[in-house]
């Protein structure tokens, strides 16, 4: 592995390990922020541990098995629900999703031991977009919000309008999207930290 990529992931990732578990424990961290909070996350950590090993087994499984991924995708959610009860669909869909989307980009960054499924042009047009609040804001869906999204049924319907490489592409477009107002203003922009931020550095890189 060349010493860019493993910096990279270290910075990403917090160290080097196997693939699958790298992509799922960062893909909870992406879903847990600003969902689960404090103690609150402290004390569903059973539930995690039980769901990550289960999420791990299935996509083992989705790789050597190369089942229809639709299907998949929906047992491996209500799997999650079963087992982590708390979660809403919405924080079961960015969980899994983003784990997809990790070991793609893992997969064509060459990273060893990413299985070739996770790069193969056929299986990445079936997998799902993650949504979130800039997915969701483009495809002009912004409620329910993306964690508060409750039935899987209702996550189809919302998936379904964006595919997984169309978001690849266009999500850093739609995250600056999102941080500017109607008039064009970032967000904040009454306050006069953002403002100076922005006249300082010239780009809108701010939550």
């Amino acid at each position: 592995m060349k010493d860019e990529i493993r910096f990279l992931i270290q910075c990403s990732f917090g160290s080097e390990g196997a693939p699958i578990l790298m992509a799922i424990d960062r893909a909870y961290r992406d879903m847990a922020t600003h969902t689960l909070y404090g103690d609150a996350e402290k004390e569903l950590y059973p539930g995690r541990k039980i769901a990550t090993e289960y999420l791990y087994g299935q996509i083992n499984a989705l790789s050597k098995e190369h089942a229809d991924f639709d299907v998949w995708h929906e047992e491996t959610s209500r799997g999650i629900k079963a087992k982590y009860q708390t979660l809403t669909y919405g924080q079961i869909q960015k969980w899994i999703n983003m784990t997809i989307k990790y070991l793609y980009t893992l997969r064509k960054l060459g990273v060893d031991g990413v299985d070739e499924y996770f790069g193969a042009t056929e299986n990445v047009k079936k997998f799902h977009a993650p949504l979130d609040s800039y997915v969701l804001n483009a495809i002009d869906e912004p409620e329910p919000t993306w964690s508060n999204i409750e039935t899987y049924e209702t996550y189809k319907e919302r998936v379904g309008k964006i595919s997984f490489w169309e978001e690849y592409k266009n999500w850093p477009q739609y995250a600056k999207e999102s941080m500017l107002r109607k008039d064009g203003e970032p967000r904040h922009a009454d306050k006069g930290t953002y403002k100076r931020f922005v006249q300082d550095n010239g780009g809108y890189r701010f939550t």
